[in-house]
């Protein structure tokens, strides 16, 4: 996906935090096997129960997989085999998306009200945007946050929106945004990622000394964050002092 934590999350940080996600529901899982060890004896209902919702886990999970390797298949001119469980390749980038569409719809339909469910959205987003669909991205990341406002995954979404916003002509607003939230005592995201949003907005607004400027409390205030090499950079030399 391009465009997620750490500007855009960066792939790898939303491989993590899909990760997060199925470890959840598998943990969940765990915990209800746990409970239904313990009340075993009250009866059949109990355990229909869990066996219920642990196949509901395994499924979402096991369909999340099908999409990710689909999403992230190779493109083959020759030899492809779009229906290989285990590493599929498709003849095409158009078929793949095509692929990736119909599993994670199927996995919002089917456990979109599951956190590893709700991972889908992400991607039918993403695939939204390649359609050149930015309404439908919208959203999607905002269902997303309506069901789930905090959190690593969250902030892909929120991200995604600022990034989109931008894109729309809204830097003002989300600029305004970013500088509220800055001063909250419950941040959604870490500071160092509202400063780097920040100062991408007022770039996007033609303000390169306010950028600057955010990009240099970025610096200061968080010096081991993975933004501090590009916020050198961008911020350009310190003003001298009168």
């Amino acid at each position: 996906m391009d465009a997620m934590t750490r500007e855009d999350l960066k792939r790898n940080e939303l491989g993590e935090a899909i990760g997060g996600a199925i470890h959840y529901a598998e943990d969940h899982s765990r915990t209800i096997l746990r409970i239904v060890a313990g009340i075993a004896i009250a009866g059949v209902v109990a355990l229909g129960v869990f066996l219920w919702t642990s196949s509901r886990s395994r499924g979402a999970n096991e369909l999340l997989v099908r999409g990710l390797k689909v999403y992230d298949a190779p493109v083959l001119e020759t030899g492809a085999k779009p229906d290989d469980p285990a590493s599929p390749s498709f003849p095409n980038a158009a078929a793949r998306q095509v692929r990736a569409k119909e599993l994670f719809t199927e996995l919002e339909d089917r456990f979109g009200g599951s956190r590893t469910g709700r991972v889908a959205k992400l991607y039918l987003a993403q695939i939204a945007l390649a359609e050149k669909d930015p309404g439908r991205a919208r959203a999607l990341w905002q269902e997303f946050l309506d069901a789930e406002p905090k959190g690593t995954i969250a902030a892909t979404a929120r991200v995604n929106l600022w990034k989109l916003d931008r894109g729309e002509g809204k830097a003002e607003a989300v600029a305004n945004e970013l500088k509220a939230l800055l001063e909250s005592t419950d941040k959604p995201l870490p500071g160092d990622v509202l400063l780097y949003q920040l100062a991408l907005s007022y770039q996007a607004l033609g303000r390169p000394a306010d950028a600057a400027g955010a990009y240099r409390r970025l610096m200061d205030e968080h010096p081991q964050s993975p933004y501090f090499a590009e916020a050198q950079r961008e911020a350009g030399p310190a003003p001298k002092e009168s």
